[in-house]
């Protein structure tokens, strides 16, 4: 019991309380990552998927906020660090904006995943890019037609 109270009043002289150390224990345990905010589909990506550490399923990959000059080699360059980059598709931008978006695929779902870790929030051209698991077309959700 001396080991668990000398233990203790160790890390309450540094300001983490007990139950404060055993949450985020269990969000390390569990593989999460603990931040206090919830998860979701408003977590911040063009396509609600919000990049990050999620699993990915599939080997293909959204990458939004670019900048309207890069090429697809350049995404080829960047994304094969993580793996074999199999496509690039790239999205120009919409009259009047100056950024874009494309989908690469990826050799396999592990290299996608290492992408998408290694990428998402990354500087491309003065620009933080959003990485996440691409969505199908039929689930997306999405408008149809010009904005308005």
């Amino acid at each position: 019991m001396s080991t668990m109270c000398c233990g203790m009043s160790l890390w309450h002289g540094i300001g983490v309380s007990a139950t404060g150390l055993a949450i985020f224990l269990a969000g390390v345990l569990a593989g999460m990552k603990v931040s206090g905010k919830r998860g979701g589909s408003g977590s911040g990506s063009r396509n609600g998927n919000g990049g990050g550490n999620r699993p990915v399923r599939t080997p293909d990959l959204y990458i939004g906020n670019l900048n309207e000059d890069i090429t697809g080699e350049e995404l080829q360059k960047q994304f094969s660090k993580y793996g074999d980059v199999r496509e690039v598709r790239m999205v120009p931008p919409r009259s009047g904006e100056t950024k874009t978006f494309a989908f690469i695929t990826m050799g396999s779902v592990e290299s996608a995943q290492s992408a998408m870790n290694g990428m998402n929030g990354k500087d491309i051209d003065g620009r933080t890019i959003v990485v996440s698991e691409a969505r199908s077309r039929s689930n997306s959700g999405g408008r149809r037609g010009p904005r308005r």
